[in-house]
């Protein structure tokens, strides 16, 4: 898994990559994070990583002081985490106390509460993230059948293709549809899908040059995916 590491470059900050990167990498992990920006503006090639991660850790921490109990934090840190949000990656934002709620982030992602003064519980509430984070899985499905395929290969190339995923958990949530690439493998053609929990069942759409094909709601345990046309 590959973790993008939003944080702030400063002293009071180095406690980050001396703990928290030593963590993912325990998992197995590959630990990613921005450069410091100068004018606070992330650049293109930040956005690209954020793009090909798995998952985001944002660390909001204090900045400058708005008075006596309220301080901002980084902007990179927040425009990071909203770029994740947008990529629908996988989310955790560690925000320490006192940090100014104003600006905050819309969208679903897990909150960890971070006081100087209790690091070791945040730590934990870490390990437990990643943890979680590794009971979802990157797949590749092969699509089928055969003349489906047939008639997607030659599109693969052509501009407007859209390939799209869904997917339905156990428990009923269904997520929205998240963008996808048909990728030429040898022994026919596979989507490539991310973050897929266990015992889930996703759903896959491809539509290009006013024709679309789709799938019913299969389990990702299957080797394929059925796909016929609209």
């Amino acid at each position: 898994m590959k973790i993008f590491v939003a944080l702030g470059y400063n002293e009071r900050d180095k406690w980050i990559p001396n703990l928290v990167f030593p963590i993912i990498k325990a998992f197995g992990d590959e630990v990613v994070s921005g450069e410091e920006v100068q004018g606070e503006q992330i650049t293109d090639a930040v956005i690209r990583e954020i793009r090909q991660s798995n998952a985001l850790m944002a660390f909001a921490t204090r900045r400058d002081k708005i008075n006596e109990n309220r301080w901002t934090t980084h902007r990179w840190v927040t425009d990071e985490l909203s770029n994740a949000i947008a990529f629908k990656i996988p989310v955790a934002e560690i925000r320490e106390t006192g940090v100014d709620e104003q600006g905050g982030i819309a969208g679903d992602r897990q909150r960890i509460l971070y006081a100087e003064s209790e690091r070791d519980k945040c730590l934990v509430e870490i390990v437990k993230t990643i943890g979680k984070w590794h009971l979802r899985d990157t797949i590749e499905l092969k699509l089928m059948p055969d003349e489906c395929i047939q008639a997607v290969r030659p599109l693969l190339r052509k501009p407007g293709l859209l390939c799209t995923y869904k997917i339905l958990e156990r428990n009923g949530m269904m997520s929205e549809e998240i963008p996808a690439q048909i990728l030429p493998i040898t022994g026919g053609l596979f989507v490539r899908a991310q973050n897929v929990p266990p015992m889930s069942f996703i759903q896959i759409r491809v539509e290009c040059a006013g024709k679309s094909w789709s799938s019913e709601f299969e389990n990702v345990e299957s080797l394929g995916i059925h796909l016929h046309e609209e």
